[in-house]
């Protein structure tokens, strides 16, 4: 079956992840090696790579509520690592254009995050309803 979904990486949530982080990767290879883009590299790796691992965490728990939350952090992350981004972008690490398509990644988890978590409460109250 084509849309199986049988782990994690199969979700395109955490596909989209997995592209910001890499993109962070590709990037911060290239900064200037200065206290404060150091400092800057470390936050968004950390941050970028939380998006995917709170997906990766939050499905391998099993139970709807727990993965609701965990989507949340991973929200969360996304809004850390876009914060980091526009200081990496005022530090001249990063150019406004690539902040923007930074921000159109970020838009675009964010919302399929929404639809996500959306999907999970629909699917956890018609659950309550079979067991009543």
């Amino acid at each position: 079956m084509a849309g199986e979904i049988k782990s994690f990486q199969d979700l395109k949530i955490w596909q989209v992840a997995m592209e910001m982080f890499e993109m962070v990767c590709e990037d911060v290879s290239k900064w200037p090696r200065t206290q404060i883009s150091r400092a800057i590299e470390y936050q968004v790796l950390k941050s970028s790579g939380s998006m995917g691992a709170n997906v990766a965490e939050g499905y391998g728990r099993g139970v709807p509520g727990e993965f609701e939350q965990f989507l949340r952090y991973g929200r969360g992350s996304s809004a850390e690592t876009e914060d980091w981004l526009l200081k990496a972008q005022k530090q001249h690490l990063i150019s406004s254009e690539r902040l923007d398509f930074y921000q159109e990644k970020i838009l675009a988890y964010n919302k399929m995050v929404g639809s996500f978590i959306r999907s999970l409460r629909t699917q956890t109250k018609r659950n309550r309803r079979l067991d009543s």
